[in-house]
């Protein structure tokens, strides 16, 4: 076959496999839990409150997100009309485009650098059609641009040196430790590579052309981070406790990926093998790839399976490329490697082939026996669309976990305290590590219930709190949001607020507890003291200290002064 017509055939299955991509992502897209943490700061962003999580006045800024370029792209969206329920597509889309770009950029890759014979571009095709790595990409997060960066950055890193290509490399460097502060990683990889190449043919300006962006680009963000937030690091970085080593999770957090698609990586092994001849990519790859791995092991991982393993998958793919000689073996090792890909083995406990969590999939019968058949997304939203009237203008505080943050941004609450990790908030996330569980979920709300009353939370989502004691009768509120009504926790009890959201709508559910504390001093004469004394700690948490009432207060310390 002719050089041109081979070549017009190549681009011809990369853009194939590029749309494919991008359909396949499309049709798993869904939102992730912490999506919606970006989503309500792109929106306050936007409103003109600044990159913050919560309205508080009294409350100094938190970079409770991680993503900073894609929380600003995100707020690009609102400002263009993406906002509410329509940012879930704009990031849905941009997630999809990036995945199929990070295709894209892998055939290139291998068709300037790989051996003249490839007529497929393997890794390409192998890269789309893994489940994982598309289903990530529109959930809502920063993954598939940061995949795409980082596979960028080693594509230009491969190729001959020159003062444009290194001032590329840095700006794709910046680019991504802006996306994501791992980003560095791939930074401090491409800055080997660039002083390497310096120091051999004695050219410095390329190192001045490589840290240019930095300088421009990466400083002044830094200095702003420091400025406006007080910490170099983002707020997540203590609350995930990235300082403390968690290797053993980290290893079962990698070795979980690569089990599951093993066939692939058997012949990733092998393939890689067969190239060693090729340098330079493998030493590079290899320079990419290894401090990257070690640093997903150190951290512990993701929560989510494979996601921190996605941006170095395409570049350990590449080595199935490299080997082969002919378009035969090319064609060939393609099919088996697809075949492989799209039949992984996932572990047990992952219960849902069709991504990590799928905002589409239905609700059993298990999670709400009244309402099986309603997707989660339409419950949300559903869920959503009735919180933001009721709650609209009112000083209205919620403690959040895992999915929740998604009706802190749809109902648009003042303040919202993320209580699985501390994720957006300060001081939980400077606790003490207790013992290590769940990445990213370690600091729950028993470690700080005292924090959580003086913060004066209204309304906790998260339906295990409880203090003990005679109050804990009080706590249940629901909303009668329809299909889905919701449940919640009163942790504080507002009783101008109550009253208020009683006005907007009859048909909330709680205990009215000022009449309750009424009956309750009915009856004081029936009670002894040890009681009413024990019964007045739990009242004055939830009640007396958050709200003027004299009359009531005073008469239950009278009792208990007699």
């Amino acid at each position: 076959m002719n050089d041109a017509p081979r070549v017009r055939l190549y681009w011809l299955i990369a853009a194939a496999a590029a749309i494919a991509a991008f359909a396949h992502a499309w049709s798993l897209r869904w939102s992730c839990d912490d999506a919606f943490i970006s989503f309500r700061y792109a929106q306050h962003l936007v409103d003109g409150h600044g990159l913050r999580f919560n309205l508080d006045p009294s409350e100094p800024p938190v970079e409770g997100y991680t993503n900073f370029l894609w929380t600003v792209w995100l707020a690009l969206g609102m400002a263009l009309g993406f906002c509410g329920d329509l940012i879930e597509d704009w990031s849905f889309f941009w997630g999809s485009f990036f995945h199929a770009g990070t295709v894209l950029v892998v055939a290139w890759l291998v068709r300037r650098y790989g051996r003249p014979g490839n007529l497929v571009p393997i890794a390409a095709c192998v890269y789309a059609a893994t489940h994982h790595a598309a289903s990530l990409a529109p959930a809502g997060l920063e993954t598939a641009l940061f995949v795409l960066l980082g596979v960028a950055m080693l594509a230009i890193a491969i190729g001959p040196r020159s003062l444009r290509s290194d001032f590329a490399l840095g700006l794709l460097g910046t680019l991504a430790a802006m996306t994501r502060p791992d980003g560095a990683i791939f930074c401090a990889s491409a800055g080997l590579v660039v002083l390497f190449d310096a120091c051999r043919v004695g050219r410095v300006r390329s190192c001045a052309a490589f840290a240019l962006p930095f300088v421009v680009g990466f400083l002044p963000y830094l200095i702003f981070r420091h400025a406006y937030y007080g910490y170099w690091v983002p707020n997540t970085f203590f609350a995930k406790s990235g300082s403390d080593p968690y290797l053993g999770q980290g290893l079962a957090y990698v070795w979980e990926f690569a089990k599951a698609y093993r066939w692939v990586f058997y012949l990733v092994a092998v393939a890689w093998l067969a190239c060693w001849r090729m340098r330079r990519p493998a030493f590079l790859t290899l320079l990419f790839v290894l401090p990257y791995l070690l640093f997903v092991a150190w951290v512990g991982g993701d929560f989510m399976f494979g996601r921190f393993v996605l941006p170095i998958l395409p570049m350990v793919l590449l080595g199935l490329d490299f080997a082969v000689r002919t378009w035969q073996q090319s064609a060939l090792l393609a099919a088996v490697a697809v075949t492989c890909v799209l039949n992984p083995e996932l572990p047990a406990w992952l219960d849902d082939y069709k991504g990590p969590v799928s905002d589409n999939r239905r609700i059993s019968v298990a999670e709400m026996p009244n309402f099986d058949g309603v997707t989660l997304i339409a419950a949300n939203r559903a869920i959503g669309a009735y919180l933001l009237p009721v709650f609209s203008g009112l000083d209205v505080r919620l403690g959040i976990s895992g999915g929740h943050a998604n009706l802190a941004y749809r109902a648009a609450v003042p303040v919202a305290i993320e209580v699985a990790a501390g994720l957006t908030d300060a001081y939980i996330a400077h606790l003490p590590l207790p013992p290590r569980g769940k990445v990213g979920h370690e600091r729950p709300w028993p470690l700080y219930p005292e924090y959580l009353e003086r913060r004066g939370m209204n309304f906790m989502l998260e339906l295990s709190y409880h203090t003990g004691g005679l109050v804990d009768a009080a706590r249940d509120i629901i909303f009668p949001a329809k299909p889905v009504p919701l449940p919640a926790k009163i942790v504080v009890y507002d009783r101008t607020l109550m009253r208020a959201l009683k006005l907007r709508d009859k048909d909330i559910q709680f205990v009215d507890f000022e009449q309750a504390l009424d009956d309750y001093i009915k009856l004081l004469p029936q009670k002894n003291k040890a009681d009413v004394a024990k019964d007045f700690a739990g009242f004055r948490r939830f009640y007396f200290d958050h709200n003027d009432d004299a009359e009531r207060r005073f008469a239950i310390e009278a009792f208990l002064a007699h």
